[in-house]
């Protein structure tokens, strides 16, 4: 037979090669049946399984008005107290009006309210809880 040409029809496969020479069988692994515990089960005394139950609370944060939360500070449920402070937003639209030479209208974000980020604090303990950022 050639190289690269496939067997005649009829002729037998040559033999396998078998394993190499030399070659010693690995032993295999028979684990042993030895009790390492032992476990007293009786079917008359049934075993009960309590369900767990888990309540999730979803707290949806406040945007620009106030809303109510519970103070992770002073654990109080409370309606939060908003003051409105400069942001990314407020700047960004003073910046363009003053690119675009309206430079007298560029403060006019600073007077708007909508312009400007929310600050949400606690009334009770004054810390901050939730900042609304416009942008």
């Amino acid at each position: 037979m050639e190289k690269g040409q496939p067997p005649a029809m009829g002729t037998p496969a040559p033999p396998y090669p078998g394993p190499p020479m030399g070659y010693q069988p690995q032993p295999t692994f028979q684990p042993t049946a030895q009790p390492v515990g032992t476990y007293q089960y009786s079917p008359q005394q049934p075993q009960m399984v309590q369900p767990v139950s888990q309540v999730v609370v979803v707290q949806r944060l406040p945007t620009d008005v106030p809303g109510q939360m519970m103070c992770p500070h002073c654990r109080n449920t409370v309606v939060t107290r908003t003051e409105c402070k400069n942001g990314m937003l407020t700047w960004l639209i003073c910046s363009v009006l003053g690119v675009f030479l309206f430079w007298p209208f560029c403060l006019i974000p600073f007077f708007v309210d909508a312009c400007k980020d929310v600050e949400h604090s606690c009334p009770t303990c004054n810390n901050i809880l939730h900042i609304y950022k416009r942008m």
